[in-house]
């Protein structure tokens, strides 16, 4: 099924940012700044006004603009490579830059009215720079340069393609035109066009630098531009391309000349370290600064937050934690400072202060276990009348942090009223309008008040720099917030503020504390006949949005919250999840089962919440695939076996016929949408990205192919202490099956011997990064599922540093086969051969602690049903 409206040719050039003429050669990616794109600007560089996406050097070399955070995924190079490689430029003449925030420029407007049934979730909005009728973004500002969520290559991959194109088609037309031939005779390779007979004695060829005046007075259409599009057969880069995929950051990473934030070192610049209330929402109440500026270096001691400046925590979004700062003239100084300040402090540590992480475990496995007080979110037929005695379990995931290897950093100088940072961040926008936020001295934007974030922006520039890791710690900017306050409290010196690694474990966004109950009536042949689910979780919309447990507001001010947190990406309501996270695994729980209920628990805020590699895929796919298996035994069936019954043939889930009033598929259309162009040409726009079992079907079958599922479960059943475990889980789009071999032996030791995973994410644009970020996200899975636990009493984290929350070490780590599988032919045929691509950073992920834990039961250990598995076995 798909979705058709109406637009002109020239609205979806510019929208695109592929353009008219030579705008190709040099646009940003919203139509108001389109006519900065002209080639006699380009020529000799940049724009005066700002930077494009790609850009032709008078010389011809070309310069591509990195608009997307890199945190060693390889965006930078992978899209850059994209457009390169359909604009057929040499990659020894290419050149990527990195972006500073500029979400607004960089964002890409649905080209047609917008209709009340239009199927993307993003915000209505108008168009930037007009008062014209609000239209819908195809990528929202907020989202053009948001490192989150495994959407970079999904966004851009198609925009990034057509600027390459246009520019090769134009290319080829200028060449035609010198040569006085027909432009389909010719052809573009590596930065040249070739004319007829190119390949003969007195074939003629040029280079792009000479065609660069009669390229720019092309006007391709986009009817044009899109058949000019390569077939995959004639990739360079993508895919299967000739040539191996470019990596631009892979030497500089290797050879230790990488900027990473807390490289970076700014004339005159003092390093502050804070130190900050243990719990969420305490304040300061007093300090003695002289023990700290008796230290040799010391220059300042001061708060963090202004008199009256609420202290983050839950409710309060970004505001860093209360917290004082010393500010010396070296990193050593300010931490010697910090040490003496500590003693001197006193906090009123607020409504969280008697927060126990092990009582409210008690209170989501209470509430998981009723229907009382739950939202349904989906319902399926009869489960009460269909449920009989069914079997049973209930799974916990403790609050997880991120730990990415580079603690938080950020540099920042307040001068004439504007303020300059430089950071490692996954939300170079949010970080940009709270610095100029705090550089105006004025209070958060409303939601869609696109006239204050503009406001908000224009008084910060942010310098992204390489993130050494994020997994979703660095797309919270608390530590951006941090240095501006410090910053405007010392105009015209930078301030840089660096987290130690006992901060980044004690003061994270912590990943939600779930439970999740089942129920499973079992038929006479074993499938289950009825499901019911129940989730708990702590959202991390409680923590972006005030709520009754956020100390010093008033009922008017909570009620008010809670309407801007409802109208946000499916915010929901407090203490319920947002539509993001029940999206994540709960509302498109995948089994074909003829009975299912599945209901949203309450569970309140008590410490910050926030995102961590995969975010609710972790407990969703933790429990519902642990509980897969426990059914296959229940039945006495091969978990494989049973796994793809429980799958079925296949099928495109109906959501919305099962009650899920708006699926939130990472923020992305379920449906393919088509527009009939001026002439009458039905052209697709945006692909649909549809919950399809089908292809879940296919990553299960091919992991237990990989892995020799059938030959190793015959040769284990006589074996004591060997088992396999299965797991599949589609997350941000992908499919991924997880196949896990271990062994127990008679001191409940556990080794970990080897783990078989498998990816379907469309086109696998590139390759090599794809297999990476598969075993990355397979040693990160590993790592939270064996050993990962935060712990709090009195408020406070208890954990400190890697000695107690410990990650995967290398003799721990399993021999890991990762594998790329394409989508089933049937499905490849609906999308015309042209599968588009889908996140990879996290979906590798989830499926990984299920199939661990049902290897252990396999080998005959214990059933685990909480993380970390340490608790019941010891990891090798």
């Amino acid at each position: 099924m798909s979705k058709k409206f109406k637009v002109s040719r020239r609205a979806f050039l510019q929208t695109a940012g592929v353009g008219a003429g030579a705008v190709v050669f040099g646009s940003y990616l919203t139509p108001a700044l389109q006519a900065q794109g002209l080639i006699s600007n380009l020529i000799n560089g940049f724009p005066v006004s700002g930077v494009p996406v790609v850009a032709l050097k008078v010389n011809g070399d070309v310069v591509i603009i990195a608009h997307r955070p890199e945190m060693g995924q390889g965006i930078r190079s992978s899209l850059a490579a994209v457009l390169a490689d359909e604009m057929e430029a040499d990659w020894k003449r290419v050149t990527v830059k990195q972006a500073d925030a500029d979400a607004v420029k960089y964002a890409v407007i649905f080209p047609s009215e917008v209709p009340t049934n239009y199927p993307l979730p993003h915000p209505y909005e108008k168009i930037p720079g007009t008062q014209k009728p609000k239209v819908q973004y195809m990528v929202p500002p907020e989202g053009s340069q948001f490192a989150d969520s495994s959407r970079s290559m999904t966004a851009y991959y198609t925009v990034m393609r057509l600027y390459g194109a246009g520019i090769r088609l134009a290319m080829i037309r200028a060449a035609a035109k010198k040569w006085g031939v027909d432009p389909k005779e010719c052809r573009a390779e590596k930065h040249r066009v070739y004319g007829p007979g190119s390949r003969s004695i007195g074939g003629r060829s040029i280079d792009y630098r000479w065609l660069l005046l009669g390229a720019g007075k092309e006007t391709p259409t986009y009817e044009e531009i899109n058949a000019a599009l390569k077939k995959p057969e004639e990739f360079r880069y993508i895919g299967n391309g000739k040539e191996k995929m470019p990596f631009v950051d892979a030497s500089d990473m290797v050879q230790g000349k990488a900027v990473y934030g807390a490289d970076v070192d700014v004339p005159g610049m003092l390093t502050a370290m804070i130190e900050r209330c243990p719990v969420a929402n305490g304040i300061l109440l007093s300090y003695d600064a002289t023990p700290a500026l008796a230290v040799p270096g010391v220059r300042f001691v001061l708060p963090v937050l202004p008199s009256g400046y609420p202290a983050g925590g839950v409710g309060q979004g970004f505001i860093p934690h209360a917290g004082v700062a010393v500010v010396a003239t070296n990193t050593w100084a300010a931490w010697q400072g910090r040490r003496a300040l500590k003693p001197t402090i006193q906090w009123n540590k607020g409504p969280h202060k008697d927060y126990d992480s092990t009582e409210f475990r008690k209170e989501l496995e209470a509430a998981t276990a009723t229907s009382d007080k739950t939202k349904r979110v989906r319902n399926k037929g009869n489960v009460d009348a269909a449920l009989g005695t069914p079997v049973k379990a209930t799974y916990y995931v403790p609050h997880l942090a991120q730990a990415p290897m580079e603690p938080p950093a950020a540099i920042a100088l307040f001068k004439g009223g504007r303020m300059e940072v430089w950071a490692p961040t996954q939300n170079p926008d949010g970080a940009q309008q709270l610095a100029g936020q705090v550089a105006l001295g004025l209070p958060p934007c409303p939601p869609n008040d696109e006239a204050c974030q503009e406001k908000m922006r224009a008084a910060a520039t942010l310098h992204m720099t390489l993130l050494g890791g994020g997994f979703g710690r660095k797309s919270k900017p608390d530590y951006i917030v941090e240095a501006a306050l410090l910053a405007k409290q010392i105009p015209g010196v930078p301030i840089r503020v660096q987290w130690t690694r006992e901060d980044d474990i004690k003061f994270s966004y912590y990943n939600a504390a779930s439970s999740q109950h089942y129920e499973a009536a079992l038929g006479a042949d074993g499938r289950p006949t009825a499901l019911l689910q129940r989730s708990a979780l702590t959202s991390f919309f409680g923590t972006l949005f005030p709520n009754f447990d956020t100390p010093g507001l008033s009922a008017a001010q909570v009620a008010g919250a809670a309407v801007v947190r409802a109208e946000t990406f499916g915010g929901g309501e407090y203490p319920y999840a947002s539509g993001i996270e029940r999206a994540q695994g709960l509302e498109d729980m995948p089994f074909d089962i003829p009975n299912i209920r599945i209901e949203n628990c309450q569970a309140r805020n008590h410490i910050r919440v926030g995102w961590m590699r995969s975010v609710a895929n972790i407990y969703h796919a933790f429990g519902i695939c642990s509980f897969a298996d426990e059914m296959a035994h229940a039945a006495r069936r091969d978990s494989k076996d049973y796994l793809l019954e429980l799958i079925g043939a296949g099928r495109i889930l109906p959501l919305s016929a099962e009650e899920v009033a708006l699926y939130r598929n990472n923020e992305l259309p379920v449906e393919i949408i088509k527009v009939p162009f001026s002439g009458g040409k039905i052209t697709q726009v945006l692909p649909g990205f549809p919950p399809d079992t089908r292809r879940l079907r296919g990553v299960a079958e091919a992991v237990a192919k990989v892995s020799g599922w059938d030959e190793k479960v015959k040769q284990y059943k006589n074996m004591k202490g060997r088992g396999l475990g299965i797991a599949v889980h589609r997350s941000f789009l992908s499919y991924v099956g997880i196949v896990a071999d271990v062994s127990l032996n008679d001191r409940n030791e556990v080794t970990i011997n080897d783990i078989f995973g498998v990816i379907d994410c469309g086109l696998a644009v590139n390759r090599d990064r794809v297999m990476a970020q598969m075993e990355g996200g397979i040693v990160y899975g590993l790592s939270y599922a064996l050993l990962g636990e935060i712990t709090v009493k009195t408020g406070a984290v208890v954990q400190n540093n890697f000695d107690d929350y410990p990650i995967l070490r290398i003799h721990q780590t399993p021999k890991i086969h990762t594998y790329i599988q394409d989508p089933p032919a049937d499905v490849v045929k609906e999308y015309e051969g042209n599968v588009p691509p889908t996140g990879v950073g996290e979906p590798p992920t989830p499926a990984v602690a299920p199939a661990v834990a049902n290897a252990i039961f396999a080998a005959g250990g214990p059933r685990i049903r909480e993380i970390p598995f340490k608790k019941f076995v010891t990891v090798l």
